[in-house]
């Protein structure tokens, strides 16, 4: 007995100078001194710069813990700041932690800045922190224990609460510009363990660009854990949002009365979503309701939720209002989300299913089909230009012209954009087009987005391809028109009425540029026509023969809309180089002549700089060519030029005397030049007469 009694005072003795020796340690030990040491060490792990500018502190008994200030890290190059923070402190209960358990008091954390960037190729500018030696060794597989099962005693925690204020995030995508901020950024929760619960609070200030956001967030509501049942609760969650989306008033509204998860059942009141926005330019709102929640914590079911969604505008001559009613259904192991659509809105009817796989890289899937939509009742085409031969309308302001808008266009979100997915409506009318059949196949994956499309139109059909990629932001067309009527076709959709005639037009076309014009002004490919049975307004050709007054003088007029010059087959070929279309091969047969010629079109400038040679047909009697005969086989050049909304031509009538004086009718005069040109005025004189 006595032997355990010196074994107890002996036992009581070290642990009395093992707390003296800890006391004396705590008292004396100064971390500060390591300074050097600690920012040399991560010099060399990481080629990064830490500066450890406030003091260290660091407890040892009853807690095992530290409070640091004053810090920052450098990104790989040193002269960029990665993260700061002004302080943080965190502590561990000891004894529990020899036991396997991390009882942790209340985190605090406060004035904490990062700077995340994603640079062109990418990557995260801290992604060398999370690449370690084995970081291209695969990871080890977990051991199992008698059972099978993976893993051993987990390490219980218990942390009473996190606190983190005054902290902000900026995050820049170095390759499509874009750029997201959160600052003055508050957290508190809680209780976090394995089984705990508490009362969460969160705010934060969101500043983006592209879109241009200013909001601010905030979130409340109450919570219940119980990890090892799998059970979660959520209760009197309200959430709002209030701030401005490219200077338009945004706010929305989040509430979630009660939701209950567990391993085998699911379920919830009601959760409600209002968003609107409200602007000079534009009104949106967005009402949505799920009806409850069924199922397990593997897999959620929304039996049924609706929403309605409005919208409206200056531009717009009606309000579109589009009710939505389905389902949602969530497998969480196997990360699948699906839903079904339905909605019938005016003259349309709707259905759509969509899916979601793998919630860390998202790949979307949808299947949707309109029977009719009119999208122009809610979203009007341009108004029309003025018309052939008036002159286009210029606003001032300032004494200058004022220049059309250009459309930029960012095909930046491409990159991280995984889905597959067919569309088929059987009767859209959009952007003054209207067409019948209409069936989409829309795949976008690794940065680029295909639509091969085929539909009905104009008493034709059209098959082609749509493609954009976001390297280069550029942007590919290819399309074939079989039998349609270009006439009807480019009244509706281009609102010119320059071209009538039925046959095939085949285009393929790819440019690049941060705008819609930067692109038309960078097109490469190539176009071909061949049409029937038209004709090309805005001039009379052979009117234009009929009309001369005067022989080595030129005529000069405007395109006018009452003209035109009939055709029985007309055929060109384009090559287009730099947003220009170059042709050199035009080959128009009309009754009277046969017109050739060579020029460009401005695809950019939406101007035209052509020269066509017409020529009288051999023999012209019955065709109302009566005494034009005398001038068969003689090329007039006319030249065409302006803008298309404001064509103007000039005939070359000199050209026409020097054909004329070396033709079968020019050898029968003298060879000097002024004996020649009167008798050519006195017979171009008699056709004017007739």
């Amino acid at each position: 007995m006595k032997i355990l009694k010196y074994v107890a005072i002996a036992a009581v003795g070290v642990l009395v100078l093992t707390i003296v020796a800890v006391a004396v340690f705590v008292a004396t030990f100064d971390p500060n001194k390591y300074k050097p040491q600690i920012e040399a060490a991560v010099k060399e792990k990481t080629g990064r710069v830490l500066k450890l500018q406030g003091d260290l502190k660091v407890a040892v008994f009853p807690s095992l813990g530290a409070e640091v200030s004053g810090i920052t890290l450098s990104e790989r190059n040193p002269e960029q700041q990665f993260l700061a923070l002004e302080s943080a402190h965190a502590s561990v209960a000891l004894m529990p932690l020899l036991r396997g358990q991390v009882i942790v008091d209340r985190i605090r954390v406060a004035g904490l800045k990062a700077n995340v960037v994603k640079d062109k190729n990418g990557r995260f500018n801290f992604d060398d922190l999370l690449e370690g030696k084995d970081a291209g060794k695969p990871p080890a597989e977990p051991k199992k224990d008698e059972k099978g099962e993976t893993g051993g005693d987990a390490v219980a925690f218990d942390i009473a609460g996190v606190n983190i204020e005054r902290s902000s995030v900026a995050y820049k995508d170095l390759a499509s510009g874009q750029e997201f901020a959160l600052s003055d950024l508050k957290l508190a929760t809680g209780r976090i363990a394995e089984k705990a619960e508490g009362h969460l609070q969160f705010g934060v200030n969101a500043t983006g660009a592209k879109p241009a956001l200013q909001a601010r967030i905030e979130l409340t509501g109450d919570y219940k854990v119980d990890l090892p049942a799998k059970a979660y609760a959520l209760s009197k969650v309200d959430g709002t949002v209030k701030g401005t989306l490219d200077k338009d008033s945004l706010e929305a509204k989040l509430s979630a009365p009660r939701i209950d998860i567990s391993a085998d059942k699911a379920s919830g009141q009601a959760v409600t979503l209002d968003f609107a926005l409200k602007g000079a330019r534009r009104n949106a709102q967005l009402n949505l309701k799920l009806a409850g929640i069924e199922g397990s914590a593997k897999a959620l079911a929304v039996p049924n939720f609706s929403a309605n969604v409005a919208l409206s505008g200056p531009d717009m001559p009606r309000e579109l209002k589009v009710p939505l009613s389905g389902s949602i259904r969530a497998d969480l192991e196997k990360e699948q989300v699906s839903a079904d659509l339905t909605s019938k809105f005016d003259e349309s009817n709707i259905q759509a299913k969509l899916g979601l796989a793998q919630f860390s890289a998202p790949a979307y899937t949808f299947d949707v089909s309109v029977d009719q939509l009119n999208v122009d009742q809610y979203f009007p085409p341009d108004s029309k230009p003025a018309a052939a031969g008036a002159p286009a309308p210029a606003e001032k302001k300032g004494g200058e012209v004022k220049k059309d808008e250009d459309t930029p266009l960012d095909l930046s979100p491409l990159k991280d954009l995984n889905a597959h997915g067919k569309v088929h409506v059987g009767a859209l009318q959009a952007r003054g087009l209207r067409l019948a059949n209409v069936k989409a196949d829309v795949k976008a994956a690794g940065g680029r987005l295909d639509v091969p499309h085929s539909a009905n139109l104009y008493e034709g059909s059209i098959t082609g391809a749509l493609g954009a990629q976001a390297s280069g932001n550029r942007v590919t067309v290819k399309e074939t028109l079989t039998g349609v009527s270009v006439g009807p076709l480019l009244r509706d959709f281009a609102q010119q009425d320059r071209l009538e005639g039925k046959g095939n037009v085949s285009l393929d076309v790819a440019g690049a540029g941060a705008t819609v014009n930067a692109i038309k002004r960078s097109l490469d490919g190539s176009a071909k026509v061949h049409l029937k049975d038209g004709a090309v307004k805005g001039i009379d050709i052979a009117g234009l023969l009929r009309k001369v007054k005067s022989l080595g003088k030129s005529d000069e007029g405007a395109a006018d809309a009452k003209q035109k010059t009939d055709f029985s087959e007309l055929n060109a070929t384009f090559k287009i180089k730099d947003g220009v279309a170059h042709n050199n091969d035009l080959d128009l047969k009309a009754p009277l002549v046969r017109v050739n010629g060579a020029g460009t079109i401005d695809i950019g400038a939406s101007s035209l700089d052509y020269t066509v040679k017409a020529a009288v047909v051999a023999t012209t009697k019955g065709q109302g060519g009566a005494g034009l005969e005398q001038l068969s086989g003689l090329a007039v050049p006319v030249k065409l030029s302006g803008p298309f909304d404001s064509l103007s031509y000039k005939v070359d009538y000199g050209a026409v005397a020097a054909d004329l004086a070396k033709s079968k009718v020019g050898e029968k005069v003298d060879k000097a030049r002024e004996k020649v040109e009167d008798k050519v005025k006195d017979r171009l004189k008699g056709l004017m007469r007739r």
